[in-house]
């Protein structure tokens, strides 16, 4: 396989880590997810960059060469930021396949809730503090989410817990709406993970697995990547600390 040819644009928090393991269980060797940032936090640069132009009313800018470089490897996209971003990647890549994975939208929107809002929320002000210290790891990250979560022109249009929470519902409504009208019939599944295997595999071409179809706890997932995505920063912060203190202590020396 080879460039991007299959798009998962159900918004985050519907099975996107179980579409992402579906992908790769199909052949594709390299499938976008928002974990994949918490190993390469340097690709952040690229989709704040991408976010500014679509905000900026730039978004002619994002083209199929402009996604070839950000996602240079990749077969295959899944959940945010990626998803940020539906119209500009299905007007770059009109023949690939597109997946809107369903759910009912207010277990959506609780899931979205706890899984993603309150989870950056409640953690925001240590990750801001720890990417004072951690500029390579964490500050990328931090403000990667920041902008799309909690910013007036993010993709949640608004800067608090309950503005982001409020709006929730009618951007997920929104979202998929646009993707449906974007999309040309032959290239788009309305998919339920329920469903298994058969559906999806008929859709993409592709040889059902002899395996049962993959069902990611991503509530747990997400906490194990964030802790060891942690423990990265933390020891680069404990680094940086000893240097300062190093400088410090040798400045007090020479000037005694």
């Amino acid at each position: 396989m080879d460039g991007l040819q299959v798009l998962s644009l159900g918004m985050s928090r519907t099975g996107t880590a179980s579409m992402k393991e579906a992908l790769l269980i199909l052949g594709h060797k390299r499938v976008h997810h928002a974990y994949e940032l918490y190993s390469h936090p340097e690709q952040c640069d690229l989709w704040l960059a991408a976010w500014d132009a679509k905000t900026q009313g730039l978004g002619q800018t994002l083209n199929r060469r402009y996604w070839e470089k950000t996602l240079a490897g990749y077969t295959a996209v899944t959940d945010m930021p990626a998803v940020c971003f539906a119209e500009e990647l299905i007007d770059a890549f009109p023949e690939a396949k597109v997946i809107l994975v369903q759910r009912d939208e207010q277990k959506w929107a609780r899931s979205f809730k706890t899984g993603v809002i309150d989870t950056f929320f409640d953690n925001s002000i240590i990750t801001g503090s720890i990417s004072i210290l951690d500029r390579k790891l964490m500050r990328p990250i931090h403000c990667l989410w920041s902008r799309l979560l909690a910013s007036d022109d993010g993709f949640l249009k608004g800067t608090t817990r309950s503005q982001v929470s409020y709006n929730a519902i009618n951007i997920y409504r929104d979202h998929n709406a646009l993707v449906k009208a974007k999309t040309a019939p032959e290239n788009l599944l309305l998919f339920d993970l329920n469903d298994g295997w058969e559906p999806l595999c008929s859709f993409l071409g592709a040889d059902v697995p002899d395996v049962p179809f993959p069902n990611v706890n991503e509530g747990d997932a997400v906490k194990d990547l964030v802790a060891t995505f942690m423990k990265r920063s933390m020891i680069r912060v404990a680094r940086n600390l000893a240097f300062i203190s190093l400088g410090i202590a040798g400045v007090c020396y020479a000037w005694a």
